[in-house]
């Protein structure tokens, strides 16, 4: 059957058995009775996400409610052995009401019997705890251990992100302090070419036609390059135009290939050089700013701040129960 995503928290039931019992209530310690019983609640769009089957979400509830049903009638007899008379109490959706229990009458022998009977009730009522909560232990474990995968899976899948953001840091960070780049300035409207002189092809040199090399000859690094290009943008009165050597592009993304980044060579650009860049027919292109719309505030530095983080799952109990009846 197709698992579906459900919802599931653990409620902490307090069985109030103090207040339940009022002034008539004497504590035996002969009872095992436990102050909380834990019950896995599973409805959709509430609590932890956890995978299911229909099936499996129906009877994962149904237990539960029936549990919770349980303790309740269990609660209201409870009250009732102490002299109670008017009580309701829904485990199931946390309401209910009650009126208080008075102390009782004090003719002779009134402390033993009023010891007595709330005895017989703790008595009682610890055995339909006790069944209770046995009824509902295979449920329980059931979901409990499928919680503890889910969660499990989860770290695991955070943890192997983490991993991949930091080896693809890592691979960015050196391959933006390689000093491979070169850019060729040209005549106002000329195109601007960019690319590498690790790579086979044409020299580098230049002739007066072809635009001269950047400043002494030296070759960039990759952010070196995008402070170069961001601020030849800014300075330009139109846009221009960049254009990227085809085989830079494709061993930029190869190189990032074999170190298990996967991404385009615009990707790679914008973390870099920051967002302000456009696919172009060549390469990453500069979105245009007229002269009159930019802004008078200083251009930031963009820089290898990294892309994008990582995600993770943070899981709690719902805590809710009897009390206040």
């Amino acid at each position: 059957m197709t698992a579906k995503w459900t919802g599931v928290w653990l409620e902490n039931v307090r069985l109030d058995v103090a207040g339940i019992g009022g002034a008539a209530f004497r504590p035996d310690p002969s009872a095992a009775l436990p102050e909380r019983v834990e019950v896995y609640r599973v409805l959709d769009g509430r609590g932890e996400p956890l995978p299911c089957t229909p099936a499996e979400h129906e009877r994962w509830e149904l237990a539960a409610v029936a549990c919770l049903g349980r303790l309740s009638r269990a609660l209201e007899d409870f009250y009732r052995a102490h002299g109670g008379t008017m009580i309701e109490i829904d485990l199931v959706t946390g309401r209910g009401i009650r009126y208080g229990i008075g102390r009782p009458r004090r003719w002779p022998g009134w402390e033993r019997r009023a010891v007595e009977r709330s005895s017989r009730a703790q008595q009682v009522l610890a055995l339909e705890v006790g069944r209770a909560v046995e009824e509902y232990r295979p449920v329980r474990a059931e979901v409990a251990l499928r919680v503890a995968e889910e969660r499990t899976a989860r770290r695991a899948a955070m943890e192997a992100e983490q991993r991949a953001t930091r080896h693809r840091r890592t691979v960015l960070d050196e391959l933006a302090l390689r000093r491979v780049w070169h850019y060729r300035s040209a005549d106002p409207g000329e195109p601007v070419l960019v690319l590498r002189v690790d790579l086979p092809g044409p020299d580098v040199a230049t002739d007066a036609s072809e635009g001269s090399v950047t400043g002494d000859q030296e070759s960039l690094t990759a952010r070196e390059l995008a402070d170069a290009l961001n601020a030849l943008a800014v300075r330009s009165e139109s846009p221009v135009d960049i254009r990227w050597d085809e085989r830079a592009r494709a061993a930029t993304e190869a190189e990032c290939l074999a170190r298990e980044v996967r991404l385009g060579f615009l990707e790679w650009w914008h973390d870099l050089a920051g967002p302000g860049w456009r696919p172009g027919p060549d390469g990453p292109a500069p979105v245009f700013v007229p002269p009159g719309q930019r802004s008078s505030a200083p251009r930031q530095s963009f820089g290898g701040t990294g892309m994008g983080g990582t995600g993770g799952f943070s899981g709690g109990h719902s805590y809710g129960g009897f009390g206040g009846y």
